[in-house]
């Protein structure tokens, strides 16, 4: 009787099996517990309008309405805010089981230290917050995870197709969190050559490999234009206007690189005295209110609203005056982006403090008098005093505020785990160079975008933080036994 041969791939898959269905459990478990003693919904500043997006009440494009449409699809037939937690933490343990997978399938990591990192991410207090928190930061974790994963499995095996995929995962990620789209644009371009340099596949000539990645440079930059082009149109659909990402595009930018601003910055007197009399009369540009000139009625922007007669002119005037001043003076926009990362390490002393803010518990106010009244009648709970709820969740997110240290740290993680790598022949070199390079990437543009160095901009390096102390684990723990034989 003839036996037929397993190829390589199908004994490793055979042999993922039951670690990943003990990661399954055990994350389903952490999660329904979590569920069972906290499945209280809790609102952010920023809550009121991805609600108002869900009940279509209004549109508010720069606050994701596909996350809006999630809680419109999940959680609205069902009248509870709970089930907006049960949808998140339900995100949350996909993410969980999606580190373990790629530790196990990709970086070569044992199956008890991938379980144990999928259980980690369960319990991170910054995740746990978020799957309460209506916010679109935990959606945006999953389809993180999902691109991440995606781009390790194109990295491995080189295909086309799996660019079309990763161009439509990134186009999610970017309708729920407009952070990435720097990331995702490099990305595009960055993936090709990552695949096919160095060789990657022996016996292939230099000049096949070439010829291989300029059609993999045209799928993905032409993929990734197409659908990002298709999320602008449709957002233009939806508002009635122009195709955009969103509409406050130049306000953001300008409120974050307003201190190097300069009335030389613009050809039109109008703002260029508007600029001037910022500093003079208003707020002034400077760096610690930044986040003033994007939303107090004496801030920048709103002056740009009034000498221009409307959002579009002073949307696209902000945008310009941006710009101009990076150009004129890119060391000053590093420096902004450098004293943003330095804020998060001097602030750690009043952490907890500040987290009592990011999770809706202390001013300004997580709902305006309108907000409250459409989720009340919509879900039918009061939640017009909420930030006077210590929920389990925000309790525990700020005894736990020393964990951001950690996620300061992840892209240094990410760094050691590339350099040490090398000690393990199970993983994948250009996956532990994708973790570094991801890391680095959100990092620079988390702080070059951002208007403050607020805590929760570092939620997204839970995932890769977590996946870099495992591989480091992996390292520690075969250098262990190898010692041991050596006994």
């Amino acid at each position: 009787m003839r036996h037929r041969r397993l190829k390589p791939e199908t004994i490793a898959r055979g042999s993922l099996r039951t670690p990943l269905l003990v990661a399954a459990a055990l994350v389903a478990l952490v999660k329904s517990i979590e569920f069972a003693v906290d499945s209280q919904a809790i609102f952010f500043v920023d809550s009121g309008a991805y609600m108002l997006n869900a009940l279509r009440l209004a549109f508010v494009p720069f606050r994701s309405y596909v996350y809006g449409d999630l809680i419109r699809v999940f959680a609205l037939p069902f009248h509870s805010l709970s089930a907006i937690v049960a949808m998140q933490i339900t995100m949350g343990g996909l993410t969980a089981w999606i580190l373990a997978f790629a530790l196990l399938r990709f970086f070569g990591v044992r199956a008890a230290i991938a379980i144990a990192a999928a259980i980690v991410f369960a319990v991170d207090p910054v995740q746990i917050v978020h799957e309460h928190l209506v916010l679109s930061e935990t959606a945006a974790m999953l389809a993180t995870a999902v691109f991440l994963v995606a781009a390790l499995k194109y990295l491995s095996a080189p295909a086309p197709w799996w660019l079309v995929v990763l161009s439509f995962a990134g186009m999610c990620l970017v309708s729920l969190r407009m952070v990435y789209l720097p990331v995702i644009l490099i990305a595009a371009v960055l993936l090709p050559p990552a695949a096919y340099f160095p060789e990657s596949a022996p016996g292939v000539s230099r000049r096949k490999r070439l010829r291989l990645l300029a059609l993999a440079l045209m799928v993905s930059c032409g993929s990734t234009f197409v659908f990002q082009s298709g999320y602008r149109h449709w957002t233009g659909r939806l508002a009635g206007r122009e195709p955009a990402w969103h509409y406050s595009t130049g306000y953001f930018l300008l409120a974050a690189v307003s201190p190097i601003v300069e009335s030389r910055d613009t050809a039109d007197r109008r703002v260029a005295d508007a600029i001037t009399a910022q500093n003079e009369n208003g707020l002034p540009l400077i760096t610690a209110l930044r986040n003033a000139q994007l939303w107090e009625d004496a801030g920048l922007i709103a002056r740009l609203r009034q000498v221009l007669g409307g959002d579009k002119a002073a949307d696209e005037a902000a945008q310009q005056v941006a710009r101009a001043a990076i150009r004129r003076n890119p060391l000053g926009f590093l420096r902004l982006g450098l004293v943003n990362y330095v804020n998060f390490w001097l602030q750690i002393p009043k952490v907890r403090r500040m987290l009592e803010e990011e999770n809706g518990m202390r001013a300004p106010p997580s709902m305006s008098p309108r907000e409250g009244f459409a989720i009340s009648s919509a879900f039918g709970e009061d939640v017009s005093h909420q930030d006077t709820w210590r929920t389990p969740s925000r309790r525990y997110h700020i005894a736990a505020g020393y964990w951001n240290v950690f996620l300061l740290l992840s892209p240094f993680l990410a760094a050691l785990a590339f350099w040490r790598g090398r000690a393990n022949p199970k993983a994948n070199p250009k996956g532990l160079a994708l973790l570094l390079v991801w890391s680095c990437l959100l990092l620079t543009a988390t702080c070059l975008g951002g208007v403050e160095s607020a805590y929760r901009f570092l939620h997204p390096f839970s995932f890769t933080g977590i996946a870099a102390t495992a591989v480091l684990a992996e390292i520690a723990a075969g250098r262990e036994r190898g010692s041991g034989h050596a006994l």
